[in-house]
């Protein structure tokens, strides 16, 4: 049993280089939607790296744990407890709220592949964790970055980052606010609205 606590899981913290390629290849047996997530789904986004970056995050739904187990049969799985634990994450398991981050890695002495982040949904509708007043067409969540990766959209990548607001959430904020078009802005600043009043990016998106 791996079981690791502290902030960033200690000497774990060592993931693959990020390859385009090499994710969507073995994305290919995962018969669901998945998105590129985080930081780097902006810079896939707006066509440029603004930033370095260590991990991976990748978007799925919640639903389809069980395809994420067929695609990656034979590699080592995680889960994320809210007190930075990594616990094996076996078939038979049903991650249920508040758990969400699942880690992935071919063997036990290779680095991380991504971080799985399950997301909430009812029907056709994507439902924000923090705040299921927050919704989106299951249709509207995802886009296609150059070069054919599925990516979140920006505004959606971005509530998430508003939560923590750390360092490097604030710079991927003004680095991606001045591409987003009218319609993503509005659509942030209601969901932020209705998550957190007053937020500083939305008093920013106003000004």
């Amino acid at each position: 049993m791996l079981v690791v606590i502290g902030f960033d899981y200690g000497a774990l913290w060592k993931w693959e280089d990020f390859d385009p390629s090499r994710l969507s290849s073995l994305m290919a047996s995962f018969d669901a939607p998945w998105w590129v997530a985080g930081g780097r789904a902006l810079d896939l986004w707006m066509g440029r790296q603004t930033r370095a970056h260590q991990d991976v995050d990748v978007a799925i739904l919640r639903e389809d744990q069980k395809q994420l187990h067929e695609a990656f049969g034979g590699w080592e799985l995680y889960y994320a407890t809210p007190d930075h634990r990594l616990l094996p994450y076996r078939s038979d398991h049903w991650l249920e709220v508040p758990l969400h981050g699942v880690w992935v890695r071919p063997a036990s002495d290779a680095p991380w592949l991504c971080e799985f982040l399950l997301n909430e949904h009812e029907d056709h509708q994507w439902v924000y964790r923090r705040n299921p007043a927050v919704r989106r067409p299951l249709d509207e969540v995802g886009v296609r970055a150059l070069g054919g990766m599925p990516i979140l959209v920006p505004e959606i990548v971005l509530l998430y980052k508003a939560h923590e607001l750390t360092e490097k959430d604030e710079a991927d904020f003004l680095s991606a606010l001045p591409y987003l078009t009218p319609s993503r802005k509005a659509w942030l600043l209601e969901a932020l609205d209705e998550t957190r009043p007053n937020h500083p990016w939305a008093r920013r998106m106003r000004g």
